[in-house]
């Protein structure tokens, strides 16, 4: 990305995304994910766990780029259209 592309998307991440999420569905899988994580933390030996936190941060690692790319896509796409 662009240094200014990259603000945008800092400025959007911290400022503005949040407002988009669908408040009653995000909040409610949040409290799920949250008891899920701590069930599965106390079903996992230290090992397993560790293993899955690994795992985690493979996902969450992709899954950012997933979004830094979507978020190129869409800015491209916004240009195009100007």
């Amino acid at each position: 990305m662009t240094d200014l592309m990259q603000a945008i998307y800092k400025h959007i991440e911290e400022n503005c995304f949040r407002e988009y999420l669908p408040r009653e569905y995000y909040w409610h899988y949040q409290r799920v994910l949250e008891a899920t994580d701590e069930a599965l933390h106390n079903s996992l030996s230290e090992e397993q766990w560790d293993l899955f936190e690994t795992y985690m941060d493979t996902k969450v690692t992709c899954y950012a780029m997933e979004q830094e790319a979507l978020f190129q896509a869409v800015f491209a796409a916004a240009r195009e259209l100007s």
